[in-house]
């Protein structure tokens, strides 16, 4: 698992439970409607599962990074 990518995949995370927890849940003062252990549960199921714990494949997630080798170059 790559820690590179965690911050994307609480971002999606959140945005995604925001509109969920909106109907059941209270604003927090900063405007957000997670807590302190939904972020742990995410932190726990991106280490436990990676980033393709919904529909999109785990290959559409991947980003090649500026230090990998390209395939093309010699």
């Amino acid at each position: 698992m790559s820690v590179n990518l965690l911050g994307y995949y609480l971002w999606k995370r959140i945005n995604q439970d925001q509109e969920h927890y909106r109907h059941s849940r209270p604003q927090n003062l900063r405007g957000l409607y997670i807590n302190k252990s939904d972020l742990d549960g995410y932190v726990r199921d991106y280490f436990n599962y990676g980033v393709d714990w919904d529909d999109v494949s785990k290959e559409e997630q991947i980003h090649r990074y500026w230090d990998e080798r390209d395939d093309d170059v010699n």
